[in-house]
């Protein structure tokens, strides 16, 4: 039996299902991004601990979530396709990777 077959129908099954239920995911996606932005602004930037503490994570999950957000929002024909979803994905989860040891690093800062 050949093991590419079975990663290639795995791959043909999430791409269907992807393609069934696209129309939910990237408004929700879109929303947890934005909701990601305002906790980032609203932790770091509001309370002063990257322009005073030199604290540049914050600074560049809010730079993922730019990049992804426009990968969003620019009419570049891709959005029904599964790897551009995948991309834009993974770019959320890094940002919220760096805003998680953002939280971590600020809270150790303030014991």
């Amino acid at each position: 039996m050949n093991p590419m077959a079975g990663i290639r129908e795995v791959w043909n099954h999430c791409d269907r299902c992807f393609h069934e239920q696209n129309i939910f995911l990237w408004p929700h996606l879109s929303r947890a991004i934005g909701l990601m932005v305002i906790l980032n602004t609203s932790l770091f930037f509001l309370t002063g601990a990257v322009t005073h503490g030199g604290y540049y994570y914050p600074v560049i999950a809010l730079v993922l979530l730019a990049i992804a957000k426009l990968l969003i929002l620019l009419p570049l024909g891709f959005q029904a396709r599964l790897p551009f979803y995948m991309i834009v994905l993974a770019l959320w989860i890094a940002a919220g990777w760096l805003l998680g040891a953002s939280i971590f690093h600020w809270l150790r800062q303030a014991v």
